[in-house]
């Protein structure tokens, strides 16, 4: 058709539409297999389901097409891949779909579903699964949680589980009715626990747990179970980093008995079931409460080990002291004649100094100046010094002479000494004195 106002050739949208229909039908003239992630699934009474297919980049969408599997086809699709998957079809798989190509020129293109193989879904989030441990591997964290040290009586446990699960009634009822009688904290913070939320909910909650980290001794996180897909959300890397990087040891109870999720490589102890983790932390306690009663009970066997030697050699003593009255008789007979003898010996040497002492005092009493004075003695000082020799006194000296009733001061006018020196002096001037002294030598 002619466009009058331009001259140009313009198709009537219902022609283009078939245009591209047949265009279409002859670049897909059959069924082709697709791969491509479900945004939505839906399904109405009459048992069709309607899907929203996406393709993403860097979690970019670049693609998108709506698909349809028809009630016959879904019933039996449904089945096929809730059997081999163990979970229904859901929004966030990625999926080998063989499809059809129609295009509609009212509702435009659409694929009709003929066939599904759960195979590849299974085996893209095997794909993605390992990816994540060799990423966790890389970045050393796949341990850390290991090394948190478990403690000793593990009494407050933060809970991380959704509250209505089954599992999460199984763990407490475990812990609080315990044979032992043990009283344990544990406090629930909610989280859903599959489907596209629970990775972004989980994750919360241990940042929640993080900020009162000094409360609590362990983290647990339980559900009731599930299929491979149903748990798939376990498998992310931002939750497997934050339990491996967790302050706290995080004990998982996530109930898959086949294989193990990220979540639980990466926890501090794996558990298969809520009620196994239950076991586990009442172990630990009942561990600590055994190592105390061996503790005790060989306490008590040292004490009466102790206690039975202690009386051993008590009676021992007591024997000895039975006997030692007699041995000590003859001894005590010999001390007290020895007694005796030092106390005789003692008293004729204090009568001997006492005697000895009575002669110093009267000898003592006969030399008191006061009595020689009386006597007709005298005391003769010079310069306050007691004179015994004529050479310490020279002509003019005061000296003072202290009798018995005073005293006197005198004047030296001439010593014996002084005057034998002169008279000696004076001869040796006579005539003929020299002469006959030589002679008589």
């Amino acid at each position: 058709m002619e466009s009058p106002a331009t001259n140009r050739t313009a198709y009537r949208l219902y022609e283009l539409q078939a245009i591209i229909k047949a265009a279409l039908g002859d670049a897909f003239p059959g069924a082709c297999w697709v791969t491509a992630e479900i945004a939505e699934c839906k399904s109405n009474q009459r048992g069709h389901c309607y899907l929203e297919l996406v393709e993403k980049e860097e979690d970019k969408i670049i693609a998108q097409v709506k698909a349809t599997i028809w009630a016959y086809d879904y019933r039996r699709l449904s089945q096929k891949f809730k059997a081999a998957a163990g979970e229904p079809l859901k929004p966030g798989m990625r999926l080998l779909l063989f499809v059809s190509v129609s295009f509609h020129e009212v509702y435009g293109l659409s694929l009709n579903v003929k066939d599904i193989d759960p195979t590849y879904t299974l085996g893209e989030m095997a794909r993605k699964r390992k990816e994540i441990i060799e990423r966790l591997r890389r970045e050393g964290v796949i341990d850390e949680n290991k090394k948190r040290p478990l403690p000793l009586v593990p009494q407050h446990i933060a809970v991380i589980s959704s509250p209505t699960a089954a599992g999460y009634g199984d763990f407490f009822n475990q812990l609080d009715g315990n044979l032992y009688g043990y009283k344990l904290v544990h406090i629930l913070f909610p989280a859903v626990m599959q489907g596209q939320e629970a990775e972004l909910s989980v994750t919360a909650a241990l940042k929640k747990i993080r900020r009162l980290q000094d409360r609590f001794d362990v983290v647990v996180i339980i559900r009731g179970g599930g299929s491979a897909i149903d748990l798939s959300c376990f498998d992310s890397y931002d939750l497997a980093a934050a339990i491996a990087r967790f302050p706290l040891p995080v004990i998982t109870g996530i109930g898959h008995e086949k294989d193990d999720t990220i979540a639980d490589m990466v926890a501090h102890t794996k558990m298969k079931t809520p009620t196994a983790v239950a076991e586990f932390l009442l172990s630990g306690i009942r561990s600590f409460e055994e190592g105390i009663l061996s503790l005790q009970h060989r306490l008590s066997l040292s004490a009466e080990r102790l206690l039975k030697d202690a009386r051993y050699a008590l009676n021992g003593i007591a024997q000895k002291l039975v006997v030692i009255p007699a041995c000590l008789a003859a001894p005590r007979n010999r001390l007290l004649l020895l007694e005796r003898e030092l106390q005789g010996r003692l008293r004729e040497a204090l009568l001997r100094q006492h005697s000895r002492l009575e002669v110093c005092a009267q000898a003592v009493r006969l030399l008191d100046p006061a009595k020689v004075l009386r006597r007709g003695y005298s005391i003769t000082r010079c310069n306050g010094a007691v004179v015994k020799e004529a050479s310490q006194v020279k002509k003019g000296a005061v000296i003072t002479t202290r009798l018995h009733n005073g005293t006197v001061t005198s004047i030296v006018g001439q010593t014996k000494e002084a005057k034998q020196r002169e008279q000696e002096q004076a001869t040796c001037l006579l005539p003929g004195f020299e002469r006959a002294g030589t002679d008589r030598q």
